[in-house]
């Protein structure tokens, strides 16, 4: 009974940490974002999320050597809230909330004593998205592949094959925010996908895992299909220009 009551009394805890969490990671970073803004990055997404709903589509209409999925986030919140600053850092920061709630809810299942829990849930409001404020292209890769990376612990916890679907799934969304550093999350986990499912004899998990990306790939198929978008343009802005990006520094370069 005591066991019980402590586990009632540490959910109950959660809940309201939880209701905090939410409130407080939405208004740091609201409040970081109105702050100040940097010359070029802060407004990329805001110009691209604006084009996108006036009708131009990114890769057909105007040239990008990033992934584009934030420049069309970004335009459904403008569709929303209006083509504002506010709607603007709603964006920012609904997803620093999905961060930190994901975050606490990842601390919660590995039981994490409760003190602690509050300290590393409020530390992780604080630093995810308040980094940067408004929305950016390295934060939501880096944050996406981070999402991948807690469904490989809940599946380590719970053993549920399916999760893999959402790990590649999640790290697709975090390449087609910014190729890198999703690219180092995708190689990492793919290798780890082939070891779980060597070491558990269980075929599962590289199906989920595959299935996910194909899922993925299927419906970017079909979004480019009708909104025309070439894919031979898709592969040259995404995958072989940025490529060229820094060649000279890295030959130059000496260790």
């Amino acid at each position: 009974m005591s066991e019980m009551s402590d586990l009632q009394n540490y959910k109950y805890k959660a809940t309201i940490l939880v209701v905090f969490i939410c409130i407080f990671s939405f208004l740091i970073n609201y409040l970081v974002g109105s702050n100040g803004v940097y010359p070029v990055d802060t407004f990329i997404h805001y110009d691209n999320g604006y084009r996108i709903l006036l009708g131009d589509d990114p890769i057909k209409d105007y040239w990008i050597v990033h992934g584009f999925l934030i420049d069309y986030l970004q335009s459904l919140f403008f569709y929303i809230f209006g083509n504002n600053w506010m709607s603007y850092l709603i964006h920012s920061s609904l997803f620093n909330v999905a961060i930190a709630i994901f975050s606490t809810y990842i601390f919660f299942i590995l039981k994490i004593k409760f003190e602690y829990l509050v300290i590393i849930s409020i530390s992780v409001s604080l630093l995810a998205y308040p980094v940067s404020g408004s929305p950016f292209l390295d934060l939501h890769s880096s944050f996406f592949s981070l999402f991948a990376f807690y469904f490989i612990i809940l599946w380590i916890i719970k053993k549920k094959d399916y999760l893999w679907f959402l790990v590649s799934f999640f790290l697709c969304l975090a390449f087609f925010s910014k190729q890198v550093p999703a690219s180092y999350f995708i190689i990492t986990f793919s290798i780890l996908n082939i070891i779980f499912t060597i070491n558990n004899k269980n075929l599962k998990i590289l199906f989920f895992y595959l299935l996910g990306a194909f899922i993925f790939l299927f419906l970017l198929l079909i979004f480019l299909f009708f909104r025309e978008v070439q894919l031979s343009d898709l592969i040259l802005q995404i995958f072989l220009f940025p490529k060229s990006i820094g060649l000279d520094r890295y030959s130059n370069y000496i260790l």
